[in-house]
C-alpha cells in the first residue's frame, strides 16, 4: 500500500514538473516570437515613414532644382515631419546636390548602399551611425528628376522604433519574472506535498502501530497466564523428578526441558512484540555512558561463556555523559552487541566505541563476523525478518524504534565475510 502510494505521489510530482516545463516552453516561445515581431514591426514603421516622406518630396524636388529655396533645410527647421535626422539628394557620382545641412552641399559621399541604389535603381534601407554616435535609419531611394541616377537619402531617428522594442523587452523581462515565480511556487508546492505525504505516512504508521499495540496487549494477557501455568507445572515436575527417580527419568526430563525452553521463548516473543508495538515513554536522566557500557558487557557474560572465543573491546571515555533515556539506550546497545556476538565465528572481536562530536553522542558497535549481503541489509530493520533459526525478527526493529524515540538515527554498514558496523547517533541532550 505504501509503495503504491509513493509511486502515485512521485507520478503526481512528475506531472506537475512536466506541466511547468511545457508552460515555460510555450510562454517563452510565444514571447520570443512576439519580440521578433515587434522588431519587424518597428522596422516596417520606419520604412513606411521614410517611404511616405520620399513620395511627398518627389514633386517638391522638381521645383527646388529650378532655383527655389532649399526645402530640405526648411523641412528640418520647421519640423514638417517628425523624427527626421537629415535629408540629402546626390547625383550618381555621390556629389551632394541638396542637403538639410547646407555646409555639406557639393561634398562627395560614397558607401555600398548608395552604390547599390545607383546600380540597381532599387530602394535600399540600412542603418548609419552619425558623428554624434547616434544610429539612424536610412532610406536610399532613386529619384528621376531632370537627370537620371539621382538618389534621395532620408535619415530618421529611431526613437519610436526603440520604444516599441523596449516595450517588448520589458514584456520579456516581466514574463521571465512570472515564470521564475511560478517555478519557485512549484518547488514549494512539491516540497509541501512531499512533506504532507511524509506526515500522512507517519500517521498511517502510528495508526498501524497503535493497532498492533492493542493486538499485542490482548495477546499478552491471553497468552501469558496459560503460558506461565505451563512453565510452572513443567518446572514443578522437574523438581519432583529430583526427589522421585522414575525409570524413564532421562526421557521425562528432556521433554520437560523442551516445554520450559519453548515457554520462555514465547514469553520473550510476547515481550518483544509489546516493546515494538508500544514503546514506553522516554524517561530522561543524565548518566555515564562508560558505566552503562560496562554493565551491559557484564550482563552478557553468560552469552560470552557460550562463545568463549569471542572478545569484546570497549573504547568509551570514563567521563562521557549524556542526558537521555538510560533504559532504552541499554536495550539498544544490548540487542546490537548480542547480534554481533552471534555473527562472529572463531576468534572474533566485537568492538563498542563511544565518542562526543559537537552536540551528538556516536556509539559504534562493530564486529568481524559473517556480515550481510545487500538484500539482508535492506530488510534487517523490518519486523519479523530474521536469518536465525529461532529468532523472533523483532530485535533490530525494536532497536530502530527505540533509537527514533530518543531522537536518534541508526546507520548500518556491512559486507559479507568482513563484518558489520552499527552506528547510533543520538543528541547529547534529549529535548
Amino acid at each position: 500500500m505504501t509503495i503504491t502510494h509513493n509511486r502515485y505521489s512521485k507520478r503526481n510530482h512528475l506531472y506537475l514538473v512536466l506541466i511547468l516545463i511545457a508552460a515555460t516552453f510555450a510562454t517563452m516561445l510565444s514571447t520570443i516570437l512576439t519580440y521578433r515581431n515587434s522588431i519587424t514591426a518597428a522596422e516596417d514603421s520606419l520604412k513606411l515613414q521614410a517611404f511616405g516622406i520620399a513620395a511627398s518630396l518627389e514633386a517638391s524636388l522638381s521645383r527646388t532644382m529650378q532655383g527655389k529655396d532649399n526645402i530640405f533645410k526648411d523641412i528640418i527647421t520647421e519640423g514638417m515631419w517628425e523624427g527626421i535626422a537629415f535629408i540629402a539628394l546626390y547625383d550618381k557620382n555621390g556629389t551632394t546636390i541638396l542637403h538639410s545641412n547646407e555646409n555639406l552641399i557639393g561634398k562627395r559621399m560614397q558607401d555600398e548602399f548608395f552604390k547599390t541604389t545607383v546600380d540597381t535603381g532599387k530602394t535600399v534601407y540600412n542603418y548609419v551611425t552619425l558623428g554624434t554616435g547616434e544610429e539612424v535609419f536610412v532610406l536610399n531611394s532613386p529619384v528621376h528628376i531632370q537627370h537620371s541616377g539621382r538618389v534621395l537619402r532620408i535619415a530618421l531617428h529611431t526613437y519610436h522604433a526603440e520604444k516599441i522594442i523596449r516595450q517588448a523587452r520589458i514584456q520579456i523581462l516581466s514574463i521571465s519574472i512570472v515564470i521564475i515565480v511560478l517555478w519557485i511556487m512549484g518547488y514549494f508546492i512539491i516540497k509541501t506535498l512531499k512533506r504532507s505525504e511524509e506526515l500522512k505516512t507517519i500517521m498511517e504508521e502510528k495508526e498501524r502501530l497503535a493497532v498492533m499495540g492493542e493486538m499485542a496487549s490482548v495477546l499478552a494477557h491471553e497468552i501469558r497466564n496459560p503460558l506461565g501455568s505451563i512453565k510452572g507445572f513443567a518446572q514443578y515436575l522437574m523438581e519432583r523428578n529430583k526427589e522421585h527417580v522414575p525409570q524413564n527419568i532421562d526421557m521425562g526430563k528432556g521433554y520437560l526441558d523442551i516445554i520450559v525452553s519453548e515457554a520462555k521463548r514465547l514469553e520473550t516473543l510476547t515481550e518483544d512484540l509489546l516493546i515494538y508495538a508500544k514503546p514506553v515513554e522516554a524517561r530522561i536522566a543524565e548518566f555515564n555512558v562508560h558505566k552503562l557500557t560496562e554493565e551491559i558487557i557484564h550482563s552478557l557474560h553468560p552469552l560470552r561463556e557460550e562463545k568463549s572465543e569471542v572478545s569484546i573491546e570497549t573504547l568509551v571515555p570514563d567521563n562521557l555523559t549524556i542526558k537521555s533515556d538510560r533504559e532504552k539506550l541499554r536495550q539498544i546497545i544490548t540487542n546490537i552487541v548480542q547480534n554481533s556476538i552471534d555473527a562472529v565465528k572463531g576468534s572474533g572481536i566485537v568492538s563498542v566505541k563511544a565518542e562526543r562530536i559537537n552536540d551528538k553522542i556516536i556509539i559504534t558497535i562493530s564486529d568481524n563476523g559473517c556480515g550481510m549481503d545487500s538484500d539482508t541489509k535492506a530488510k534487517v530493520f523490518k519486523p519479523f525478518f530474521t536469518t536465525k533459526a529461532r529468532g523472533t525478527g523483532l530485535g533490530l526493529a525494536i532497536v530502530e524504534n527505540l533509537t527514533k524515540s530518543i531522537d536518534g538515527i541508526i546507520e548500518l554498514e556491512s559486507e559479507l565475510q568482513k563484518g558489520t558496523v552499527f552506528r547510533i547517533i543520538i543528541p547529547e541532550h534529549y529535548s
